[in-house]
C-alpha cells in the first residue's frame, strides 16, 4: 500500500504554521528534512507531519491542536 504524500501547502494548513516558520525549522535543523519529489519539491508523509506537531508542541505548548 502506498503512502499518501503531502505538500507543503497541506502541511501547513495541517499543523497552523507560516510558510518563514518551517523552513526556519529546517534550515536550523529543528525538524529533519523530508523527501522531495524530482522537481526537488518537498514531500511530506504523516509521520513527517506528527514530527512537525510534536516539535510545535514542544517550542508552544498552548497551541495544541492539530488542524483539518
Amino acid at each position: 500500500m502506498k503512502k499518501r504524500a503531502y505538500s507543503t501547502k497541506d502541511v501547513l494548513r495541517k499543523v497552523g504554521i507560516s510558510r518563514n516558520t518551517l523552513f526556519l525549522w529546517f534550515k536550523h535543523h529543528k525538524i529533519p528534512e523530508t523527501q522531495r519529489n524530482r522537481n526537488g519539491h518537498r514531500i511530506f508523509t504523516q509521520e513527517d507531519i506528527k514530527r512537525i506537531l510534536r516539535y510545535k508542541n514542544m517550542v508552544n505548548p498552548a497551541d495544541t491542536k492539530q488542524r483539518g
